[in-house]
């Protein structure tokens, strides 16, 4: 009764994330959460595709042919780090537990860890991610994608992930949380301060103005 229960759950979950992937193929447009106010003022907007699930810890996983999920980090840490110099990402073949830190992106001198949105076998890496991390700012969903994982418990790690509506409602909810943390965690008079003052946070490199204290908090904080 149990392993009919899962099936018919995965089913479920395979029936709308194929609705939402041809919804997003007839309406190619990605949902731009502006980082302060009106996308018309020029501030950054950070990107949710409605076809992503994604993990409170900020990575994304998306199902691919049925049976495999593409795996990689969001557009709000990409961006709160200032871009990615480099790498660390797990082995082909090995086995990864969602909630498990398995990425570490570097810029500079700073360095943060990710968590793996489900639990599974890696299957692939994306080497041309991996050699220009550049792929990664300008798309993470698409070129920018980091590892294919064969799940090995979908229909428990899929109920914890956030999708559509309910991903952009969220990362709005994130936005928020982060500038109140960065208020409290960076001086005031500085060029992040001003941008803070009329809530123009997050900036892009907002976390290279932590110091190693603060960054292990956000990690704590944002990406656990």
């Amino acid at each position: 009764m149990v392993a009919l229960f899962v099936i018919l759950f995965v089913a479920l979950l395979l029936g709308i994330d194929l609705f939402i992937q041809a919804r997003s193929r007839r309406y190619p447009i990605m949902a731009a959460v502006p980082q302060n106010g009106p996308a018309a003022h020029g501030k950054e907007t950070v990107r949710i595709p409605k076809s992503v699930f994604f993990h409170p810890g900020h990575t994304w996983a998306r199902l691919q042919d049925g049976d495999k999920l593409e795996v990689g980090v969001d557009d709000f840490v990409q961006k709160a780090l200032g871009g990615i110099d480099s790498m660390q990402l797990p082995m082909v073949g090995e086995f990864v537990r969602q909630g498990d830190p398995v990425i570490t992106l570097h810029h500079g001198n700073r360095r943060v860890s990710l968590v793996a949105p489900a639990s599974g076998y890696v299957r692939a890496i994306n080497r041309d991610a991996v050699e220009n991390p550049r792929l990664v700012t300008e798309n993470p969903y698409r070129e920018g994608w980091l590892m294919m994982v064969e799940p090995a418990e979908l229909a428990a790690n899929l109920s914890l992930l956030r999708v559509a509506e309910s991903a952009v409602s969220w990362i709005k909810e994130e936005i928020k949380r982060f500038r109140e943390f960065l208020g409290s965690s960076i001086a005031q008079p500085a060029t992040v301060g001003e941008s803070m003052l009329d809530g123009g946070v997050p900036v892009s490199g907002a976390l290279e103005h932590l110091d190693e204290e603060h960054l292990h908090s956000f990690e704590e904080k944002f990406l656990r």
